[in-house]
């Protein structure tokens, strides 16, 4: 086999190992290796029954996604239906679908938990526009497949894309109205095995209390607060809960700590944006809730920090973003067991709900990686000595052959031998009148003396 074939072998089969991991074997990682549900390995599942499927028979299994926020003419300030809109939609769309069908759904939840933040510019995208995300959003993760339908619960929660924040939603009600009309209210409580989730509209419990948009969300948590408490709780917010700025996010946080920011509108003072909840909205929601752990979205990067509260510290896990468009290099789901019967005397609040952060194939690094490949092929391909590009292998071979010789003057000591020492060239005129230079050997050869040698 020729040089050139053996390169071109060489690089088609490095090509297809990259296609088929970059494509779709990275996207089996969580699954086969680096994830697992969490109840398998805790201490508080040695006791558990078996129900023969490799797993224990006493929890449900709930998978967490947060931030999807598929794209649309207000992520990039592209023009709509642009070709450049579509490459970046086809794309940011196509990582999301393969992450829940290959790296999410095999794991066969039996609770898919949305955390909100499904759209990009939701509040500001028509009637039809909206619908068109809403239908790659249902592609994307298979929520309009009977697989889902018959076999998943599949919960969801609002967040300040989809809906935008109080002062949002009383000047466009219909943007909540279509919201709840597609994935129901806002502010709700459901049970999933022993453990109760609560669900609050975050976007509105820093607003003015007396208007209606806030009193719905507050009403809600006073109701849950009243009723007699007989399960452990979780409190799901879109937006994190309040922490002091440069809290420590812990090990799994890859982007730096984003701080408290709050912005109020001019005219009416309510909130337009925010980082985090106040800390006086905090203590409530933890006092009158009194949950076991709070999941949270919103800030697109993983963090997990502790609060106090009257009940004892209460854990939030703050997810990172599903989708490798927004800002994490790492994106990231959640496996959940949440318990399916009571918990002992002896066992703590906690116990009922174990969690474990899963990653995604980190998607930048898979295309920074196909360029660097791409530019090494083609380099590859000019410098490498074929029959058609042999200047290179000619210009070495030179190189070689000048090196070879500059290594013999100084072993030897002198230049080579030059034939034409020992000639003399004499003129001779032709009949023509042309002139030739004939050759002669001389009568006694020169002779060089080493005068390294002469000296020693």
């Amino acid at each position: 086999m020729k040089g050139h074939e053996k390169l071109t072998l060489l690089l088609c089969l490095i090509w297809t190992a990259t296609i088929l991991y970059g494509e779709m074997f990275s996207f089996y990682m969580p699954f086969l290796f680096s994830c697992s549900w969490p109840h398998l390995s805790s201490s508080s599942s040695s006791d558990s029954t078996m129900n023969g499927k490799g797993y224990a028979a006493d929890y449900v299994k709930v998978a967490v996604i947060a931030d999807p926020q598929i794209m649309d003419k207000t992520s990039l300030r592209l023009p709509s239906k642009s070709l450049a809109l579509e490459f970046v939609q086809f794309y940011t769309d196509l990582f999301m679908r393969r992450a829940f069908f290959s790296s999410i759904l095999p794991f066969k939840p039996e609770v898919i938990l949305f955390l909100g933040d499904y759209f990009d510019g939701g509040p500001y995208l028509s009637d039809d526009e909206w619908q068109e995300s809403l239908s790659r959003l249902k592609h994307m993760f298979g929520l309009n497949t009977e697989e889902i339908h018959s076999t998943v619960k599949v919960y969801h929660l609002p967040g300040n894309h989809d809906i935008g924040y109080a002062t949002l939603q009383s000047h466009k009600p219909e943007v909540v109205r279509r919201y709840e009309k597609e994935f129901g209210s806002r502010n709700y409580q459901f049970m999933v095995g022993k453990v109760e989730f609560v669900a609050i509209d975050a976007q509105t419990v820093d607003a003015n209390q007396e208007g209606s948009v806030a009193s719905a969300t507050w009403n809600f948590v006073s109701n849950v607060s009243s009723d007699r408490q007989l399960h452990p709780r979780v409190l799901l917010s879109h937006i994190p809960l309040y922490r002091r700025d440069w809290t420590d996010c812990g090990p799994h946080r890859g982007s730096p700590i984003i701080n408290q920011r709050i912005r109020h509108n001019i005219y009416d003072k309510e909130v337009s944006y925010q980082n985090y909840i106040t800390e006086e909205s905090s203590n409530q929601l933890l006092n009158l809730i009194r949950p076991v752990i709070v999941l949270s979205g919103h800030d697109h990067d993983q963090c997990t920090v502790t609060h106090e509260s009257k009940g004892g510290p209460v854990t939030e896990h703050t997810l990172g973003t599903i989708s490798w468009q927004q800002g994490n290099l790492y994106p990231s789901f959640m496996l959940l067991s949440a318990r399916k019967t009571p918990l002992s005397d002896t066992s703590l609040p906690e116990e009922a709900v174990l969690t474990r952060l899963c990653f995604l194939p980190m998607q930048t690094h898979i295309y920074i990686w196909y360029i660097v490949l791409f530019v090494l092929t083609i380099l590859s391909l000019l410098l490498w000595p074929t029959s058609g590009l042999s200047f290179c292998h000619h210009q070495f071979d030179d190189m070689v052959e000048c090196v070879r010789k500059l290594i013999n003057i100084y072993r030897d000591g002198t230049k080579e031998k030059n034939e034409d020492e020992n000639y003399e060239y004499e003129m001779i005129w032709g009949a023509d009148g042309s002139m030739h230079l004939v050759k002669k050997v001389l009568a006694q050869p020169v002779t060089r003396t080493n005068n390294i040698g002469a000296m020693l």
